[in-house]
């Protein structure tokens, strides 16, 4: 099969793909070569690439195949309706969600300890300065309690914080959840602007479908407290940009730690970076360990459709594959 990898520069999961699946040729392409390329293509994975709904025109695509979890910038209806399966990898298990939760945390520490201006400070030869925020005796709020937030919920036990959990359906969701992680409150996506009142952290895990967009709004910013920081590791678009920005710059907020953006790579001179924010380039799920555990999961299932066998994890179990 003609495995296609929409995005160029990703060393790790080229040579990943390529080994897990020596029989295959495995390609690389960006979002320019993309119309001229996936005519050929058995299977796409695209990343971080928009796979727009033109390409679901040629019928030698059986797969798209995301290297991970977010499937926001696939045109699922379009592929549904030209029998084309879209799946996805959980992030729980696989070291993805994993490392986004250590990423999340590694921004509340680097906020709350104000780390780019300590080590300014280490510069000048000061001693005990600046003056931090512990985590500990605080309280954390995570929007989106999915497999990443609880994930991030697990790892904050030791911190001694007290965790509320915002999902939307609430404690009551079908989604079964591991009871080894205690939280000490879940509410359903109707009170987020009752909890995040009381946070001193606000992380940001929800995905990015089309009704979380702009939901950390400005009203939701307006109810943090003028303390507080929030961090997103979910999807840039799930928070309101210019809220945040004014949030940021009327100090209605301390600070934002951010590994996701409204369009990526984003622009390094944006003004949203002249205020208290630290930024890491979507690297939240870029560990070794998660992208061998994906890179796994994705070669069994097109190994699956290869077969003819029952494809997992499809956003649209109704275009099913007869194999290859």
């Amino acid at each position: 099969m003609r495995i296609g990898l929409c995005v160029r520069g990703f060393a790790g999961i080229l040579k990943i793909l390529r080994e897990q699946l020596p029989e295959d040729e495995v390609f690389e392409c960006d979002q320019s070569e993309l119309a001229m390329l996936a005519p050929t293509a058995d299977v796409l994975v695209p990343t971080i690439c928009p796979i727009p709904a033109p390409i679901f025109e040629g019928r030698r695509l059986k797969l798209v195949q995301q290297y991970g979890v977010g499937l926001d910038s696939i045109d699922i209806a379009t592929a549904t309706e030209a029998g084309v399966p879209v799946c996805n990898v959980p992030s729980v298990g696989t070291g993805n969600a994993e490392s986004v939760a250590e990423l999340a945390i590694a921004h509340l520490l680097m906020l709350s300890r104000d780390i780019p201006d300590a080590i300014q400070q280490f510069k000048l030869k000061k001693v005990g300065a600046p003056l931090g925020h512990c985590l500990w005796g605080s309280t954390v709020c995570i929007v989106g309690y999915g497999g990443v937030g609880e994930e991030i919920a697990r790892r904050l036990q030791g911190f001694g914080v007290r965790i509320i959990a915002v999902s939307k359906t609430g404690p009551n969701g079908s989604r079964l959840r591991d009871t080894t992680v205690k939280i000490d409150l879940h509410v359903g996506q109707s009170l987020l602007l009752d909890v995040v009142r009381e946070a001193d952290f606000v992380i940001v895990g929800a995905p990015a479908t089309p009704e979380n967009k702009g939901l950390v709004s400005r009203s939701v910013l307006s109810s943090m407290k003028s303390t507080a920081y929030i961090v997103n590791v979910a999807r840039g678009p799930v928070i309101d940009y210019e809220a945040l920005r004014e949030a940021l710059e009327e100090e209605k907020i301390a600070g934002a730690g951010l590994d996701v953006f409204w369009n990526e790579p984003f622009d390094p001179n944006d003004p949203i970076f002249g205020q208290n924010v630290i930024a890491t380039p979507h690297i939240g799920g870029s560990t070794e360990r998660s992208l061998l555990g994906i890179g796994r999961a994705v070669a069994c299932n097109i190994e699956r459709l290869r077969n003819g066998e029952t494809l997992k994890d499809c956003a649209n179990p109704s275009a099913t594959s007869d194999g290859i």
